[in-house]
């Protein structure tokens, strides 16, 4: 280490001495027959951590000023100031154009220090002047401009070719200029897919190289990929509707709309209905464009869902201005007035109306008719419903990639139908396949993902689930929760908690049948003095506000109430052995 900086800092100083003119003689042959290849050797370009197909984010692996590079052999800060000092003595020796050139030529033969050449050329790029770049720019951007368009899907070793390429693309479009609209047909794609890519390194670098396209059209990103709209649709539907299709496509699309956001949906009804007949025809055959459709049908419906909710925001802000708030408060005063003498003249209270023979029914098995939606509602997205019911079909599938997908789009378009007439019948569409998840030995986290949607489905629908709650939900949780043992492993764990918790929402929007409510309240108090006590709280706390005889009855039972006799309750069906926490009435407000 030490002889390197040596060796660095001599060249540089020699160089600076002798000047150009006596210098050139001396270096030129030594630089191009072993200096240069002997240079690039030395330099092993990396980044921070172990991998770029990590899924954490890395703060430091982008900064706005561009991608913070290891160099094996000059992690120190004098190794790294002695190679600065050296490029830039050798940039000031042959000039950057000449050096520029130097290292294009290496670009276009077969050397397999492409890394390394880029990482120089990026370095004497930043360091020059645009005019004495201005001869091979054009060379050099048009290389990777043509890399762009035929990368292959990046993996640990090709991903630092990637993004290297990205960074000399950010470093030369100021250079470029206004001339960088002639590149931008070929640009546009390979960027949008890199925003997608599994490389949090990549996706940063991909965003920071668009910001800097879009600065040369004096346009923000979104607004510069809205005026190109057109052609990005145009060119993925082409691609959906050939013969071989490669997933990557989708990739561009998710890109764009997450980048131009809600005003691209106008776009999307054939590319969304091209993609709903990709995933029908391949459904069985390729797994990898499937995957790839199914994110692009999530992301549209999150959209939508964004969409809708801001509209709902808006609405929820505007305010009615009073005209005339002087003559409200007039008005109103005169109506209180007259209430109160209204309410002097009645000398008697009015006679009460006989109960009928119907007030004294119990109303456990009355259940709210599906009655039509109502008309004053305005209608759902359209796109939100057709992707919703051409996806749920995959709810069944072999794939747990395909079945979390699904179950997203499906959450997404319920959010997006949120207040309008068509959402009661979408959730009676997909309700029995959801419900059909629970069923199935999935995996863990997609039995946790159906749960999710599950909450929201029965949030959205209310009281009008009620009886869907009780004959499809119910018999599913009852199982998982008898099943269960009270020595849990750690994924049972996370699943009871979810399932507590789900409870608990339902309990609190959709009313339960008496029966059902009693059932969940013997069943659920075997868990106290587990690992999920806390969710079982919060469930009762939740029971307690419509349920809470039936709460107080099972308590009294565990011992649980003062001056009430364990005894003296009748057996109910719950193991006097449970020991539940001192103070559980205090909780729960008994």
């Amino acid at each position: 280490s030490r002889q390197r900086t040596d060796v660095l800092c001599v060249i540089s100083a020699c160089v600076k001495v002798l000047g150009q003119h006596r210098a050139m003689p001396l270096v030129s042959p030594w630089w191009r027959s072993r200096g240069l290849s002997a240079l690039l050797t030395s330099l092993s370009v990396s980044l921070p951590g172990t991998s770029l197909l990590i899924s954490e984010k890395q703060e430091h692996t982008v900064s706005p000023d561009g991608v913070s590079y290891v160099l094996e052999n000059y992690r120190t800060s004098e190794l790294s100031h002695a190679l600065d000092l050296f490029v830039q003595s050798m940039a000031d020796l042959f000039t950057p154009r000449e050096l520029g050139a130097q290292l294009l030529s290496l670009l276009f033969d077969s050397s397999e220090k492409h890394v390394e050449v880029l990482w120089m050329l990026r370095k004497v790029a930043g360091q020059a002047a645009h005019e004495d770049m201005s001869s091979i720019c054009p060379s050099a951007f048009q290389y990777c401009v043509d890399f762009c368009g035929t990368a292959p899907d990046p993996d640990t070793s090709h991903a630092v070719h990637e993004l290297m390429v990205l960074d000399v693309i950010s470093t030369l479009v100021p250079m470029i200029g206004s001339n960088v609209a002639y590149y931008m047909d070929t640009l546009l794609f390979p960027l949008l897919q890199t925003t997608t890519s599994s490389s949090p390194a990549l996706q940063a670098q991909a965003h920071r190289v668009l910001e800097i396209l879009a600065q040369q059209t004096l346009t923000s990103v979104s607004q510069m990929l809205h005026d190109n709209v057109d052609y990005i649709v145009e060119g993925c539907s082409q691609q959906i509707r050939a013969v071989t299709l490669h997933p990557r496509v989708f990739n561009i699309l998710c890109g764009a709309v997450l980048l131009v956001g809600r005003d691209i949906l106008v776009y999307m009804d054939d590319v969304v209905e091209d993609t709903l007949d990709v995933c029908e025809r391949l459904a069985y055959e390729d797994e990898e464009v499937v995957l790839g459709a199914l994110q692009f049908l999530e992301i549209v419906t999150r959209t939508v869902a964004d969409e809708s909710k801001m509209i709902e925001s808006t609405k929820e802000r505007v305010e009615v201005v009073d005209p005339d708030p002087i003559a409200t408060a007039v008005k109103a005063m005169d109506d209180a007035v007259a209430s109160r003498m209204l309410d002097d003249l009645v000398l008697t209270d009015p006679i009460p109306e006989l109960p009928t023979s119907t007030d004294f029914e119990s109303t456990d098995d009355v259940e709210p008719s599906d009655t039509e939606p109502d008309d004053t509602a305005p209608e759902g997205n359209p796109l939100a419903i057709k992707i919703c019911l051409s996806v749920q079909s995959f709810l069944y599938a072999d794939s747990s990639a395909h079945q979390l997908l699904a179950l997203k789009t499906v959450h997404n378009s319920t959010n997006a139908l949120q207040s309008t007439r068509d959402l009661l019948p979408l959730l009676n569409e997909v309700w029995p396949s959801l419900v059909n998840r629970l069923s199935q030995r999935d995996a863990h986290y997609v039995t946790l993902a159906a749960c999710d949607v599950i909450e929201r489905v029965c949030t959205l629908g209310s009281s009008w689930m009620r009886k869907r709650v009780k004959d499809d939900l119910w018999p599913h949780f009852e199982r998982i929760l008898q099943t269960s043992s009270l020595r849990m492993q750690r994924s049972e764990c996370t699943l009871i908690k979810r399932v507590l918790c789900t409870m608990g929402k339902v309990v609190e929007c959709v009313p339960l049948d008496e029966g059902m409510a009693w059932t969940v309240c013997v069943l659920v108090v075997r868990f106290f003095g587990t690992e999920v006590e806390p969710e079982l709280v919060e469930l009762l706390q939740q029971m307690t506000v419509l349920y809470g005889d039936k709460v107080w009855l099972v308590l009294a039972k565990l011992g649980c109430v003062e001056d009430v006799q364990p005894d003296s309750i009748l057996d109910i069906g719950v193991s006097t052995s449970i020991k539940p926490p001192n103070g559980i009435c205090q909780m729960l407000g008994l």
